[in-house]
């Protein structure tokens, strides 16, 4: 018998965007419209804009008499949700940003409810390997302006979830089954400021970081409420870590006032603040947050949602002759924020950059709504996020997934797709998916799941649904942190054993990482270098990164370098990756379940298997080898 339980709503139909204001990549996303001019004179609006006129001729200015108002965007400031154009009758006018629209009065620009988006929060379909039929997918609904669609407007609006797999509503199939999965989000959040001269420098300062602290602290869960994560990261001619995240807010909070206090340490450490290294910021506000989103993940075998979100704050353009990856913010699944604290700004660089949220605020008295309502947003995206789950009656190969919303009246501009691979579920017929699975499989699980059955504490990580500490493993095949719990190396037989010591042995047994190195022509364990010596291999380096500070400078030689966190650059095995991540030119996390490889320390259980027709696919016993509180401060 054919059953939907969709919690909040049921599977209904789906409808197409087609009109220009449903758009699938909006942006310009800021606080109500403010239609100023350069003069004291109100503006007047029009009938699709806001057009921009002076309402009187002036005896005292020839230009505006004989032209009848304003005559170009320069005498008009358009900061919220609308730019200023030019009409068809060459007269400016404010006209409202992708996925808003005017109100009755033709005044102010609102939130565009009648046009919807929906993406993945994660890079996949969840699915169960060599079990039921059984895929979750973790989704979030937004109003095309950015906004998010909570389950209560849902509702309101009478928005249905439909599911197609194949192109074919499983709402046609009898043997299908699917529901909405209520579950806690944890949010991810990344601060990245600004700190050229031009900011650090200024009087308004203090204005800006209190903008910030207020942020932060908006943003303190409640003591039933998920944990709110926040790192902080700084860009003058250089980009940098400033806070990593911690769920610690205060420690943000006191980070961010110390700017305020004295800016030169934070702009000692963006390189300097002679410059705006806007793009290469951006870049890797969007790489840490993956980076946090993806090992948080991967700790808890899945058992945790969450959100990412990055916050891009800038008075200026980029300066670094760089070139903005467009394609990484397009495919990012954290949403991405940016906002304008001056005139200098080209809005539409701001805008491709802010492709959740692009906010022109140039004056300090733009700042605080602007701010208010940036945090409105970052408070919410865990709460417009849905896991649903559903029962698939597909067999082989690997469908296509999409998840869509119908309702009258609404525009989807966009629906999230992604694939699952239905020749790893089991073709024992006792294997049943049904309502059931979905409402008990967390029951005995501790963690893990595929409806995400929690985390365990800050010290231990998920080994099979339950939570141990970690351990060191008898074979390790060239994986050295399977051995690092108990201070072991992985040696030359594919086994945990003592490192060589220092200044002794033939390095047989192999020396300790980090610490020591294979001397070839002493034929003896020596010390490694210092950070920033040379080097010629990443063996010689504390940290296991041998590489050119900067690598498009050949002129200069390798040195050692603070450790290759995932996306970092790795080069050609010039970098040992952090742990849980391997080296591909760039350190990538380690694949889940059933998914392919080309060698063991792809894997996250560290086992690389052939499966026939499939290829080399991840698979193997449980690992459980390294614990959050290693990746998080305390």
């Amino acid at each position: 018998m054919r059953r939907f339980d969709l919690r909040w709503t049921s599977v209904c139909g789906l409808l197409a965007c087609s009109t220009a204001a449903c758009n699938s990549s909006p942006n310009g996303n800021a606080p109500p419209i403010d239609m100023t001019a350069t003069d004291t004179n109100p503006l007047t609006t029009g009938t699709d804009a806001t057009t921009a006129t002076t309402g009187t001729s002036s005896d005292s200015d020839p230009d505006s008499s004989s032209s009848g108002g304003l005559t170009n965007c320069d005498e008009v400031q358009c900061t919220g949700h609308g730019t200023c154009e030019i009409g068809e009758d060459d007269k400016p006018y404010c006209a409202c940003d992708p996925g808003y629209r005017l109100d009755g009065s033709g005044e102010n620009c609102l939130v565009d409810e009648g046009c919807v988006q929906l993406r993945f929060l994660e890079d996949r379909c969840r699915q169960l390997l060599n079990q039921e039929p059984a895929v979750s997918l973790f989704f979030a609904v937004e109003f095309c302006a950015g906004t998010a669609v909570l389950p209560e407007r849902l509702e309101e609006l009478e928005l249905t979830f439909q599911v197609l797999e194949n192109g074919s509503d499983i709402q046609e199939n009898v043997e299908s089954y699917a529901t909405v999965i209520p579950k806690p989000v944890e949010s991810y959040v990344d601060l990245v400021i600004d700190v050229s001269d031009s900011i650090t420098e200024s009087q308004d300062l203090p204005l800006l970081i209190e903008e910030l602290r207020t942020l932060v602290t908006s943003l303190t869960p409640g003591a039933d409420e998920p944990d709110v994560y926040v790192a902080v990261h700084v860009f003058g001619r250089d980009s940098a870590e400033y806070v990593p995240f911690t769920r610690d807010l205060g420690a943000v909070d006191d980070a961010l006032a110390a700017i305020a206090d004295d800016p030169t340490p934070v702009v000692q450490l963006a390189g300097n603040g002679n410059g705006t290294d806007l793009y290469d910021a951006v870049e890797l506000g969007i790489n840490r947050t993956q980076r946090i989103r993806d090992l948080r993940d991967a700790v808890t075998w899945g058992g945790v949602l969450s959100t990412g979100t990055v916050v891009v704050v800038t008075d200026g353009n980029d300066t670094s002759n760089g070139t903005l990856n467009t394609q990484l913010i397009t495919a990012t699944t954290n949403n991405v924020i940016s906002i304008g604290i001056s005139a200098e700004i080209v809005n539409e660089t701001l805008q491709m950059i802010g492709r959740d949220g692009s906010f022109l605020a140039p004056t300090p008295a733009d700042w605080p709504p602007a701010f208010a309502e940036i945090t409105q947003r970052v408070d919410e995206y865990p709460l417009r996020s849905y896991l649903l789950g559903y029962c698939s009656s597909t067999t082989e190969g690997t469908p296509n997934v999409e998840i869509s919303v119908t309702g009258e009246g609404v525009r989807v501009a966009q629906t999230a797709i992604c694939n699952f691979d239905a020749d790893v579920f089991s073709t024992d017929p006792s294997l049943v998916c049904d309502a059931s699975l979905f409402a008990d499989e967390c029951d005995d699980l501790a963690c893990g799941g595929l409806t995400a059955c929690g985390a365990c504490t800050d010290d231990a990580c998920c080994d099979g649904g339950q939570c141990q500490s970690p351990t060191t493993y008898n074979t390790c095949d060239e994986q050295l942190e399977l051995c690092a719990q108990a201070d072991l190396i992985c040696g030359s037989e594919g086994a945990c054993v003592e490192p060589e010591p220092l200044g002794s042995g033939s390095c047989g047994l192999g020396c300790e990482p980090g610490v020591t190195y294979c001397d070839d022509e002493m034929e003896q364990c020596v010390a490694v270098h210092a950070p920033g010596a040379s080097c010629d291999g990443p063996q010689e380096c504390p940290e296991l990164n041998c590489q050119r500070e900067n690598p498009d400078n050949d002129f200069t030689m390798p040195i050692c370098l603070p450790g290759a966190l995932m996306y970092d650059d790795c080069g050609s095995d010039d970098a040992a990756c952090e742990v849980g991540s391997y080296c591909q030119s760039e350190c990538l996390p380690r694949n889940r379940d059933a998914e392919t490889c080309g060698g063991p320390d792809e894997c996250r259980r560290g086992e690389c298997n052939p499966l026939g027709e499939s290829g080399n696919l991840c698979g193997g016993p449980t690992l459980c080898y390294w614990a959050w509180d290693s990746k998080v401060p305390a």
